[in-house]
C-alpha cells in the first residue's frame, strides 16, 4: 500500500497522468440488457466471460458476415447502412445507442448555458438524427444495450 501511494505521489510531481484506458471497455447487465462499452471491439467482446453466450453466437454467426471481428462497435454503427444484414440483425435485438451532446439555453437571467443532454434511442433513430453530427464529433457515443428478451427470443 505504501509503495503506491508513493508512486501514484510520484507521477503527481512530475506531472504524469495515470490513466485507464479501459474505461470504456466495459460489459454490464441489469434484469432488461446487456451493455456494452463504446470503445470494445467483436474480438474483446467474444473473450469476455461477462457477455451472455447467445450474443456471441450471433457475433460469430450473423454480425461476421458484414464486418472484421476487429472493428469496435461504435465504428460499425457509424458505417452501417439498412441494407446491411448486421442492421437487421441489431435492430431485431433492440439494439439502443446512448448519446451525449452539449445544447445552449438562455436562462432565466439572459446568460447562455451549456447543458448536457444525455438520451437513448433506437438504432434506427440513431442513424436518421445522430449519426452524422457523431461522425463529426458534435455528438458522442456512450455506450450500447441489447435486449435480453429479444435476445432470447432471437434464433441463430
Amino acid at each position: 500500500m505504501r509503495q503506491t501511494v508513493l508512486i501514484i505521489s510520484h507521477f503527481r510531481e512530475t506531472g504524469m497522468d495515470i490513466q485507464n484506458k479501459d474505461d470504456f471497455k466495459y460489459v454490464l447487465q441489469d434484469t432488461n440488457c446487456v451493455y456494452f462499452g463504446r470503445e470494445l471491439t467483436y474480438a474483446e467482446m467474444m473473450d469476455k466471460e461477462d457477455v451472455p453466450f447467445k450474443f456471441k453466437a450471433v457475433i460469430s454467426v450473423h454480425l461476421a458476415r458484414d464486418i472484421d471481428l476487429s472493428t469496435k462497435m461504435a465504428d460499425h454503427i457509424l458505417t452501417i447502412s439498412d441494407s446491411m444484414f448486421s442492421y437487421r440483425v441489431l435492430e431485431q435485438l433492440k439494439l439502443t445507442v446512448r448519446v451525449c451532446y452539449k445544447e445552449q439555453k438562455k436562462g432565466l437571467n439572459g446568460k447562455i448555458k451549456e447543458k448536457w443532454i444525455h438520451k437513448a434511442c433506437s438504432l434506427r433513430q440513431f442513424c436518421e438524427e445522430y449519426r452524422s453530427q457523431a461522425a463529426q464529433g458534435e455528438v458522442m457515443i456512450e455506450d450500447f444495450s441489447v435486449s435480453k428478451l429479444a435476445l432470447m427470443v432471437l434464433s441463430i
